[in-house]
């Protein structure tokens, strides 16, 4: 392959990171996102998928988006995630290997992971701990009236 080809080859390449990045960005300003990355079919999305959607009026409260990262696709679990999020991109992202085991994340809406693990989330644990973030707590305040 002569240099020119590898050079288009790299540019769209990183477009397309650029893209997912951007996408996945403009969800943090208003959302915290809960992210499952799993290789193919792996009990444990379903698993995860079903514990959130027994929660629904907690998510909303809690402005929060999911999404599952299965193989290359990228499907929303439960909110509105922008259109065009590339699985590849998310991976690279959040360190998380192609083809590796089940790996849930929780990121804030200031975009840094607030937790990490290779098994489904409590929907539970994860309001506890997101209840504790001061921009929650500032949330709360405010719905509050105080």
């Amino acid at each position: 392959m002569s240099r020119t080809p590898r050079l288009a080859l790299v540019a769209a390449i990183m477009v397309l990171v650029a893209n997912g990045a951007l996408a996945m960005s403009s969800v943090w300003q208003n959302n915290r996102v809960f992210i499952v990355f799993a290789d193919t079919s792996d009990p444990q999305v379903e698993a995860q998928t079903s514990a959130l959607l027994a929660h629904r009026d907690e998510i909303a409260d809690r402005d929060m988006v999911a999404i599952a990262v299965i193989g290359d696709d990228v499907k929303t679990i439960y909110g509105e995630a922008p259109a065009g999020m590339d699985a590849n991109a998310l991976r690279a992202r959040y360190q998380v290997e192609a083809g590796s085991s089940f790996t849930a994340l929780l990121i804030g809406k200031d975009g840094g992971v607030k937790w990490r693990e290779q098994r489904p989330a409590d929907p539970g644990e994860l309001f506890a701990l997101i209840d504790t973030m001061p921009m929650r707590r500032q949330e709360m305040k405010q719905s509050s009236g105080g």
